[in-house]
């Protein structure tokens, strides 16, 4: 096959933003990125994973509330230096993927949070794919945010996403071709 395929393109493009404008996605645009997520594949097919999609802004301050209580010293001065009292960058759109902890969750919201991810970029999007917000759902903490996202007991936090236009522009990490290992 020869030419231009548009999603290559899209991966080879994508970088993690962290910084967006205040503009607010469409509701077509959320409907998009909620069909690209549904489409995405599970082990088995047994569909278990749960997406909270947030635009409402009280929740993501709540949800950042808890993770700044929860980081470390290191953490907090990293977003110092980004300049962000936010880990979800001021973008308009979160999207929390959680699951039953079962031993695919994990790899099913790998997939679907790359699926956004491409999804949004295709879009003319830009997205931050984010590990730290597991920090809100500590099951430890009496104030966690399960029930903010209407989470079940046995529901676990996998992944987020952040979903925006963005405000910053970043190259692409640099490939390492030499993490490929061969076998002809």
């Amino acid at each position: 096959m020869t030419g231009s395929n548009f999603t290559l393109d899209h991966i080879q493009e994508r970088s993690s933003i962290r910084a967006y404008t205040d503009k607010a996605l469409s509701p077509a645009e959320v409907e998009r990125l909620k069909q690209a997520v549904l489409a995405a594949p599970t082990a088995r097919n047994r569909q278990e994973l749960r997406y909270s999609f947030i635009t409402d802004k009280k929740r993501v301050e709540a949800l950042d509330g808890r993770i700044f209580h929860f980081c470390d010293v290191e953490m907090k001065e990293v977003m110092a230096k980004r300049q962000s009292g936010s880990f979800f960058y001021g973008a308009p759109l979160v999207v929390v993927i959680s699951a039953k902890d079962t031993s695919w969750a994990d790899l099913d919201a790998g997939i679907a949070v790359q699926t956004l991810a491409i999804a949004a970029q295709a879009m003319g999007l830009s997205s931050v794919i984010l590990g730290m917000p597991r920090l809100a759902f500590k099951p430890d903490d009496p104030e966690n945010c399960r029930t903010l996202l209407g989470m079940e007991e046995d529901e676990r936090f996998c992944i987020a996403i952040a979903i925006g236009h963005g405000a910053a522009e970043k190259e692409p990490h640099a490939h390492k071709p030499e993490h490929i290992r061969l076998f002809d």
